[in-house]
C-alpha cells in the first residue's frame, strides 16, 4: 500500500516511488490487454497464440511461417511452371496424384482439362471441383461426400484422382482410361465392342499439355 507520510518527507523519493507504480500498473494493463478476437491477437509487445503470450519477434516469425511458399520437388516446380499453377496448389496436386498411384503429370494434364485448375469450378451437369467429378460417382468411393466437399482441393484430387486410377487399372491402359474418366466406361466399353477405334479430342489435349510424362 501506498505510504501518504513520504508526502510530507523526502519529495524526491516519492516521487520516485509514484513514478515506479505507475510504470507497474501500465506494464500489468499491457499484459492483461490481450487481443481475442482472432486466433492470432498482435500488438506491439507481441501475440496471444493458443492460450498462450508470443513475443514480438515471434509473431515475425510466425507470420513469415504463414505466408511462406511451400517446398517443392524440381519434378512438382516444372509442372508448376509449365501449367502456370501456384505452387501451393501445385504442389497439393502432386501429393495427391503420387498417393493415388497416377503420374502426376497426367493429373495435371486433366484439370487442366477439366477446370482450368478452379477449385469453385461447377459443370452443367453437377461435376465439380478441379477435377469436375460428379457427387454420384464421388460417393462410390465415400458415400459421406457431399457436393460442397467436392469444392475442397484435398478432397476432390482424393475422391478425382482415385476414380481415375481406378478406370485405368480396369482397362489396362492409361489412354482408355483417360478416356473412360472422360466420357464414362458403358460408352468407351460399346465403342471398343463395336470394332470402333475410340477417339476423344479431351484425351489427345490432356497428352499434349502433359507430353510423354503422363504415360
Amino acid at each position: 500500500m501506498f505510504d501518504t507520510k513520504c508526502l510530507r518527507g523526502n519529495r524526491l523519493a516519492c516521487g520516485v516511488l509514484v513514478m515506479a507504480l505507475v510504470t507497474g500498473l501500465a506494464a500489468l494493463t499491457a499484459d492483461a490487454e490481450v487481443p481475442t478476437a482472432g486466433p492470432i491477437g498482435t500488438g506491439a509487445a507481441g501475440a496471444f497464440l493458443s492460450g498462450g503470450w508470443v513475443g514480438a519477434m515471434d509473431v515475425v516469425a510466425l507470420t513469415a511461417f504463414a505466408g511462406a511458399e511451400p517446398a517443392l520437388t524440381e519434378s512438382a516446380e516444372e509442372l508448376a511452371r509449365r501449367f502456370g499453377v501456384g505452387r501451393r496448389l501445385a504442389g497439393i496436386i502432386y501429393e495427391e496424384a503420387l498417393r493415388a498411384g497416377i503420374e502426376p503429370a497426367m493429373a495435371f494434364g486433366v484439370i487442366a482439362q477439366e477446370s482450368g485448375f478452379d477449385p469453385s469450378a461447377v459443370g452443367s451437369s453437377g461435376e465439380r471441383g478441379l477435377m469436375q467429378i460428379k457427387p454420384s460417382t464421388a460417393r462410390a468411393y465415400d458415400a459421406r461426400i457431399t457436393p460442397d466437399a467436392l469444392l475442397r482441393p484435398e478432397t476432390n484430387l482424393r475422391l478425382g484422382l482415385r476414380h481415375l486410377r481406378r478406370e485405368v487399372e480396369y482397362f489396362g491402359d492409361p489412354i482408355l482410361g483417360l478416356m473412360s474418366y472422360h466420357m464414362g466406361r458403358a460408352r468407351l466399353e460399346r465403342e471398343l465392342a463395336d470394332g470402333m477405334a475410340p477417339r476423344d479430342r479431351y484425351v489427345e489435349r490432356v497428352l499434349s499439355s502433359c507430353g510423354t510424362d503422363c504415360v
